[in-house]
């Protein structure tokens, strides 16, 4: 019964293995991105009031992956998220209301990623858990448009219209970026895999462009601000058994 069971056990591993040779495998994945910008002009002194906050927005990616072998991994990827800035205003609010807590301007541009990446894959545990760490190259295409926003301080129209405006500008176009990642991920015994991964996307050259303008206590600010397409990310993903294989038994 032992000899047995240690048979299956090392049939399941040398299965799982043998799928991880030479193999390609599709899936998908979706994630959270926090996008960063930076102060890039104006006046270097802001009002305790206002914030500059990262964008968060959702991605979603089909992938293609090419295991060569039990430790190396490549990665090709077609992505559809956004970037953008969001700007906002304290103010006083109802403790029964804390969604008025904030005046938030919030302006966003598509983007299409094609990253490329290789992968180092660690050993698997006893549950054919293992870690990967990887770093690649990301060609990205940002739609080119000016956004115009403005808060209305009443919300009725009237109001001074200068109390939060803010301009932001994609000039479009493409960029090559540099994204490196941390993965967990989890082998079934179908072949399939489910992965965890933390991303970190890295631009070279200004990618998007806002200016702000604000008035507290009747004072006039004004601010702005740049980004080069960085952000930090989460992605859950999905993976079919490899291509060509059948079902472990």
């Amino acid at each position: 019964m032992k000899n047995a069971i240690l048979l299956a056990i090392s049939l399941f591993t040398i299965s799982l293995k043998a799928q991880e040779v030479k193999t390609w495998r599709l899936g998908a994945s979706l994630g959270l991105n926090g996008n960063h910008a930076n102060f890039s002009g104006g006046m270097q002194e802001a009002n305790a009031r206002f914030s500059q906050n990262s964008f968060g927005t959702a991605a979603l990616d089909f992938i293609a992956r090419y295991d060569y072998n039990t430790h190396w991994m490549a990665q090709f990827s077609m992505g559809f998220s956004s970037t953008g800035y969001e700007f906002s205003l304290a103010e006083n609010y109802s403790l029964l209301n804390k969604s008025k807590q904030y005046s938030t301007l919030q302006s966003d541009f598509g983007k299409f990623e094609l990253p490329a990446m290789l992968f180092y894959k660690f050993n698997p545990n006893c549950k054919n858990s293992k870690w990967l760490i990887g770093a690649g190259f990301v060609y990205t295409i940002v739609e080119g448009k000016t956004v115009k926003k403005n808060f209305d301080e009443s919300n009725e129209g009237n109001s001074n219209s200068n109390y939060l405006t803010a301009t932001s500008t994609a000039e479009g176009g493409s960029s090559v970026l540099f994204r490196w990642s941390i993965a967990r991920e989890k082998m079934f015994k179908n072949g399939s895999a489910l992965n965890a991964a933390l991303v970190f996307n890295v631009g070279l050259s200004e990618m998007t462009s806002a200016k702000v303008n604000y008035t507290v206590d009747n004072q006039l600010y004004e601010h702005s601000f740049s980004s080069n397409g960085n952000f930090v990310g989460f992605r859950i993903s999905y993976f079919l058994r490899s291509l060509g294989s059948t079902k472990l038994k």
